[in-house]
């Protein structure tokens, strides 16, 4: 824009002033008023000039008495550069315009008639119209091609061309009517038929016969350009303007009327400006007419008009004045006719058909069709409607009636064709569509009628329908292309639907007998062989895209069509419950304890281990039934009585255990005997004292084995009512099978065939060759094969999953087709590409919503008990026990699980566990034990390195790296240590009681991260988080301590300074949040909550409401550091 800016056109340059002369006087400040000339280039009398600054040209063209070498010169801002067009300047004046095209053609690389040449007068130049806009570096590509190839001799050179707003107008081929009139011109491409606009100028040349015609706004020149031009009813040659392709003046002007190449002959001409008067004086019954009154002159008619030659010039000027008059005063026949009969009276062969029945008549008129009517002109009126009754009489119409049959021969070439060789006749279709109407001259009716009747019946297409398989399409349309294309006499339709697959055939019936028949060998010599492939997944990965690439590869290599119309898969239509519902699961387990074992987590021991016990406390029993007199002082240091044995265990009364009940057993050998020492006190008075340890040891021996023998009973008779319960559901279900059931079975049996639909596949091979359908099937195996992968995922709950997690296995399966398999703790997943990883993900996620079934003897945990409906209280198994109480820890209501492979629902609210397979309910409680951390059995604080691999090192480590963010290459673990702690622990328990009664949630613990040095980690082992060291790193948000939320705040060199070794500590706590408020520098404490009758503080305080990375406690108790991490950089941030 800015060189357009800075450019000067200059007119009217002498020939003879030389470019540097120009040069010098433009960059001639006081003369011109200019500057420094960048460029100058120089086309005839026009120079451009592009000056380095804008203001230079602004100067130049604000001036206008610019004189150089006595020519006034005229100066106007330089049009931008037109970069559709070129000029090729050099060529020989002698070369023909064919070669000169082939020239034009082969340097641009394009095809004929895609690139217009307009050649200069002299034939020196020649003009270019290029189909697209050239950019500069192809332009100059291209003027160094042109440059190094001469055309027939001479070299030639390439330049460019700024746009034009004129375009040069000549009348077109054929006769021309008269000289170009300015004003008519002026009309005509103003108007918007020509696509035109405001006209500037119009220069008339070469004897008004061509004109340039200026426009005010350069822009629709190319508008005019595009269209065709008719003016008076003939054509207007139009081609853009420039100063190389004006025609050069006459040097002589026709002297006394006399033509160019006459010798001067003296005649009179009288021109023609109308269209009618001429195509009436083209009639030679009207020019012999009018030449009768001078028969020694000579009245001829030609471009110029109508002219007058030999005899006398004065006779002349009387027969040119007599034939004007008479023209004057002939006035034409005007018939009003509809645009179809105009069209059909405007062929060539109509015109010429009725000019010879006019001639046969004698008749000298003429017929000119108009816009909406039928000029007939004739020298006598009498005339005049002779011919128009000629007209009228002239006219013949027909009519042929159509069928649906016949509709589509109207749209085949053939039917244009026909219509263009029918002589002297016109064709349309009725608006009804049932019949054609033709237009033709009288007495031709017949033939026209005759030809297009055999052409409808020849042309009128008949079906055929030769049907394939959809893969035996594909291997036609592509190995048999060309002779399918060779087909030319019938119309092929591929069908590809789901009722039928092959090739419609439309054309004519022989030609469609002939191409069915030929369709039908080539299907015949087609190979076709079923393949069924057996592999996890192989239906879904065939109908991706990814498996339709390996079959088109091995498609290509084989030459064959492989058609995958029988493999079918689809992702189940709905989510399984397990992904709708994000609640803990529990695994599969035993319910009760083993037999003899009273209190839940109490080791089990060798077989003997339980007799000895049952035998100590029977020996207890034993002791406190022995009355308190006549016991002698040895043994009275041995024994109590009853009142000493209770008022002894007030006293020692255990606070934070649950005391031991007597096992059932035990309490049935005691009543027994009672029930023995009442009877012998009876008979031999009150009970004597036992002489010695032997009949002590005897007598316990024998309350043993009847308790043993009394529980051994019982257990047989709760067996055998166990039994006959399921029995009876047994056969009350099966006398009585449900709809459920019924529907159930049905699912199942689907979901498998499903299942079994995936993981097999029919696919079709369409071979030309028998031979190699083995290879392939064989390649096709490998190739799939090696697309197999293969992912493994170990989990210790994989062993004992319940029944709705196995369900939700088979889902997976289906979802993402693959096989999962199990492997005691592994679970083997195969499938394709990467639908094994997607499963493992899901897997993955099931996984980490189960429950541990870890042992619940620790002094920490609880023991849970259920009461069977005679009362007695029987432990759950450890690994039920687990479940339970990390269920109720987490805050569950209720908790689906399976016992033993039964359903069972654990109702936290109620303290009620339902047997869903008997109705029964029974109630359940919770015993709380040691508040110690797992693992502890006495006060010492101490670290505990855990062991990669296990699940607690996995966890943590995980955790830990998921919130590293962008740190998460450059941070190495060296190793992971568990904090056992029984003091910090216990005040921790206890707040965590105290929170969870006031906030009235579950949710007020949260794992976060501390980052400390190495001095403060041995500090925090011991005594725990401080808060007299608070402020030390940071009092945003209060004066307490920060925890993080991720560990990529904690890893930072301000929170966790690298040690003299480069080791960084890390804590993972677990720090009771409770319920939060936004921070501040100023507190010491949380802020008091609003709205609140009694006064009560916030628990913590955060550093954002809605999302909180940052927490600050203010009580020493908030958290415990449950890990220690140690890391250290592997990379510098």
């Amino acid at each position: 824009m800015a060189a357009a800016a800075a450019a000067v056109e200059v007119r009217g340059v002498p020939g003879d002033v030389a470019d540097e002369l120009l040069v010098l006087y433009f960059e001639n400040r006081r003369r011109s008023g200019g500057g420094a000339v960048q460029s100058c280039r120089r086309r005839g009398a026009r120079a451009t000039l592009t000056f380095q600054r804008e203001e230079d040209a602004q100067r130049v063209l604000s001036r206008t008495d610019h004189q150089l070498q006595d020519a006034r010169l005229t100066v106007h801002p330089a049009a931008p550069r037109d970069y559709g067009k070129v000029v090729l300047q050099g060529l020989n004046p002698q070369t023909s315009r064919d070669l000169v095209e082939l020239y034009v053609e082969r340097m641009l690389n394009c095809e004929s008639g895609v690139c217009s040449v307009f050649r200069s007068p002299r034939g020196d130049q020649a003009l270019v119209q290029l189909p697209s806009p050239l950019s500069n570096a192809k332009f100059l590509a291209l003027v160094e091609h042109v440059e190094s190839r001469p055309l027939d001799g001479a070299r030639l050179a390439l330049d460019w061309v700024e746009q034009t707003d004129g375009v040069l107008v000549q009348w077109g081929e054929g006769p021309r009517p008269s000289p170009l009139s300015q004003d008519l011109l002026e009309l005509y491409f103003e108007s918007k038929r020509s696509g035109g606009g405001p006209v500037r100028a119009i220069r008339l040349l070469a004897g008004a016969t061509v004109a340039v015609v200026s426009f005010q706004n350069p822009a629709v020149v190319e508008n005019v350009l595009q269209k065709t031009h008719r003016l008076q009813d003939h054509s207007l040659a139009v081609s853009p303007h420039y100063d190389f392709l004006e025609p050069p003046e006459q040097e002589g002007a026709e002297v006394d009327g006399a033509p160019p190449g006459d010798t001067g002959t003296p005649f009179a001409l009288l021109p023609l400006p109308e269209a009618f008067p001429r195509q009436l004086l083209q009639v030679e019954l009207v020019l012999r007419e009018l030449n009768a009154p001078a028969p020694e002159c000579v009245v001829a008619l030609d471009e110029a008009g109508l002219r007058v030659s030999g005899g006398d010039p004065l006779r002349q000027k009387w027969l040119l004045e007599h034939v004007q008059g008479v023209l004057q005063n002939v006035t034409p026949e005007r018939l009003p006719f509809s645009a179809w009969v105009l069209d059909f009276l405007r062929q060539e062969d109509v015109r010429r058909r009725l000019a010879e029945r006019l001639a046969e008549r004698g008749l000298g008129a003429c017929f000119l069709p108009a816009a909406d009517e039928v000029l007939v002109a004739a020298l006598r009126p009498e005339t005049a409607r002779l011919a128009t009754e000629l007209l009228g009489a002239s006219l013949g119409r027909f009519a042929l009636p159509l069928s649906e049959r016949h509709l589509p021969a109207l749209a085949s070439p053939r039917w244009a064709q026909l219509q263009e060789t029918l002589p002297c006749c016109l064709v349309r279709l009725e608006e009804g569509g049932e019949r054609l109407e033709g237009l033709t001259l009288a007495g031709m009716e017949a033939e026209n009628r005759a030809r297009l009747a055999a052409c409808l019946q020849e042309s009128m297409p008949d079906e055929a329908l030769v049907a394939m398989e959809p893969g035996a399409l594909r291997y036609l349309q592509r190995y048999y292309q060309e002779v399918l294309a060779g087909m030319g006499s019938v119309t092929l339709l591929p069908l590809e639907g789901d009722d039928v697959t092959g090739l419609r055939l439309s054309g004519e019936a022989r030609a469609c007998q002939a191409a069915a028949e030929l369709l039908q060998s080539l299907l015949s010599a087609i190979h076709t062989q079923t393949v069924t492939l057996e592999l996890p997944g192989i239906s879904r990965f065939l109908l991706e895209k990814r498996g339709q690439e390996t079959l088109q590869e091995l498609e290509r290599r084989f030459r064959c069509t492989i058609g995958l119309e029988r493999v079918r898969w689809s992702p189940p239509e709905t989510q399984h419950e397990l992904e709708t519902s994000q609640e803990p699961l529990a695994v599969s387990c035993p319910r009760d304890a083993p037999c003899g074992q009273e209190r839940l987590g109490a080791p089990v021991g060798a077989a003997g281990e339980p007799s000895d016990a049952n035998l100590e406390e029977i020996k207890g029993l034993l002791v406190a039934l022995q009355p308190p007199r006549g016991a002698s002082p040895a043994a009275g240091r041995g024994s109590w009585s009853l009142e000493n044995v209770e008022v002894e265990e007030e006293e020692q009364e255990d606070l934070y255990t649950a005391p031991e009940q007597p096992s059932q057993g035990a309490e049935t050998a005691l009543a027994a005997a009672r029930a023995e020492e009442e009877e012998g006190a009876l008979e031999e008075g009150p009970l004597a004292l036992r002489s010695s340890a032997a009949e002590e040891e005897e007598e316990a021996q024998l309350l043993l084995a009847i308790q043993q023998s009394m529980d051994s009973a019982r257990r047989e008779e709760e067996e055998l009512r166990r039994a006959v319960e399921l029995s009876l559901t047994s056969w009350a279900q099966e006398q009585a099978p449900s709809a459920d059931a019924t529907l159930l079975s049905a699912l199942h049996i689907s979901l498998e065939d499903a299942r079994q639909a995936a993981d097999s596949a029919q696919v079709v091979v369409f071979l030309g060759a028998e031979e190699d359908a083995a290879p392939l099937a064989r390649e096709l195996q490998a190739a799939l094969r090696a697309q197999l992968r293969e992912e493994r995922v170990p989990h210790a709950a994989l062993r004992s999953l319940a029944p709705p997690c196995l369900a939700y296995l088979a889902h997976l399966e289906r979802k993402h087709a693959v096989r999962i398999s199990l492997d005691g703790e592994v679970a083997v997943v195969r499938g394709f590409a990467d639908y094994p990883l997607a499963a493992t993900r899901d897997l993955a996620l099931l996984l980490t919503r189960l429950l541990r079934t870890e042992a619940v003897g620790d002094p920490g945990d609880a023991c849970w008990v259920h009461w069977d409906p005679q009362g007695a209280s029987a432990p759950y198994s450890v690994q039920a026990s687990a479940l339970l109480e990390q269920a109720w820890g987490r805050g569950l209501k209720r908790l689906d699980v399976f016992f033993d492979g039964r359903p069972f629902a654990i109702d936290f609210e109620r303290m009620e566990e339902y047997d869903l397979g008997s109705a029964r309910t029974v109630p359940i409680g919770r015993l709380p034990g040691s508040s110690a951390p797992v693992g502890l059995d006495d006060g010492e604080a101490r670290l505990v390195q855990l062991v990669e691999g296990t699940e607690e090192f996995r966890e943590t480590v995980r955790h830990f790296y998921d919130t590293l963010e962008d740190m998460h290459n450059k941070i190495r673990i060296v190793k992971v240590e568990k904090l056992l702690h029984p003091l910090l622990y216990q005040q921790y328990q206890l707040k965590k009681v105290a929170l969870l009664n006031v906030c009235g949630r579950r949710d007020v613990e949260r794992l976060l991260f501390h980052g400390t040095t190495e001095e403060s980690s041995r500090e925090i082992c011991l005594h725990g988080f401080n808060r007299s060291f608070c402020g030390k790193n940071a009092t945003r948000y209060g004066h307490g301590v920060y925890f993080a939320v991720k560990a990529v705040v904690s890893v930072q060199e301000m929170y966790s300074p690298a040690s003299s070794d480069g080791n960084k500590y890390i804590f993972v706590t677990r720090t009771l949040t409770g319920d939060y408020a936004l921070g501040n520098p100023s507190m010491r404490a949380p802020p008091l909550r609003e709205g609140d009758a009694v006064p009560r503080r916030y628990d913590s305080t955060v550093d954002n409401l809605r999302n909180p990375g940052v927490f600050v406690i203010f009580n020493d108790t908030q958290a415990y550091p449950q890990h220690l991490i140690t890391c250290r950089w592997s990379k510098q941030p």
